[in-house]
């Protein structure tokens, strides 16, 4: 077998890298991206090709993205995040993601020699960690552990990287243009979207997650002392259920929220960081899944 495939199961992109021993047992990790770089399953399976795991990696494109563009590509992308971002966007994407990831476990398990028996990781960054998030919270698969990787704490925080990212990048919007405009509806998605609020539902799994945090010091999206915060939030559950050991966060000085090989190519403190990051989410997994 190839190290590497390109496929299409249920209807979602997937790539998938087998595990480090095919002759041994090796459940499934499920890998999504994010909004900013990596911002694809072919960038995200570079960054982590996690080949000292032995489970088999499967990276998921999210919907709107890569091969499953809308009708008028990024630039309708641009006018769903300008028209309304949590619903038009951040919450379609991830709700679609969420409900469709089923159906695609199903079809790895159908075509490889998946280890059913101790469960799935899940990897996901940025937004991609938010439908990760979400899926822990929400969703019945047998999440064993899960890896976070430049994640918000909440919707609030998620809106405000909106609104200062627009300003950047569209200077002719005026403060009204720009400024997010609650609803009813998103009045709702915030409160569902509130991981520090939920933290306690974490630990209400039938069996407590090995939960990863990993996050960039100089992340300008989502400042590091959110991430503070959810972790201990998370944290005073975990240690009421003796389970302290089962969490980690690990922040590295040099990284910002982009997880970028080739900016990394010309600052060795950035290259540094990314290949830590890489063997602390590699013996995350070995350690908590494989």
């Amino acid at each position: 077998m190839s190290n590497k495939e390109f496929l299409e199961l249920a209807g979602v992109p997937v790539i998938v890298h087998p595990p480090a021993n095919l002759s041994l047992p090796a459940p499934l990790i499920v890998l999504w991206h994010g909004f900013g770089i990596p911002n694809s399953e072919e960038l995200l399976a570079e960054v982590l090709p996690l080949q000292e795991v032995q489970a088999w990696k499967a990276y998921l494109g999210l919907p709107g993205f890569g091969k499953r563009l809308p009708e008028g590509g990024i630039d309708e992308i641009e006018r769903k995040q300008l028209e309304d971002y949590v619903l038009k966007l951040l919450l379609p994407i991830s709700e679609q993601a969420m409900q469709e990831l089923p159906n695609v476990v199903e079809a790895l398990q159908e075509k490889y020699p998946i280890d059913n028996k101790k469960g799935i990781g899940l990897f996901g960054f940025s937004a991609g960690g938010i439908t990760a998030l979400l899926t822990l919270l929400e969703s019945s698969l047998p999440i064993r552990t899960i890896v976070l990787a430049g994640v918000t704490n909440n919707l609030l925080s998620a809106v405000d990287a909106y609104e200062r990212g627009t300003k950047h990048y569209y200077p002719e919007l005026t403060e009204e243009q720009i400024k997010y405009r609650w609803s009813e509806a998103s009045e709702i998605a915030k409160k569902r979207l509130d991981f520090v609020a939920r933290a306690s539902e974490v630990v209400k799994r039938q069996a407590i997650p090995a939960m990863l945090f990993v996050h960039g010091s100089q992340d300008e999206v989502f400042p590091v002392n959110q991430i503070e915060e959810l972790y201990k939030t998370i944290a005073q559950h975990y240690e009421e259920d003796n389970q302290s050991e089962r969490l980690c966060l690990k922040i590295f000085e040099n990284l910002e929220h982009q997880i970028d090989l080739e900016a990394a190519k010309n600052s060795p403190d950035l290259k540094q960081d990314i290949t830590q990051l890489q063997q602390v989410v590699t013996d995350w997994f070995n350690q908590n899944l494989c």
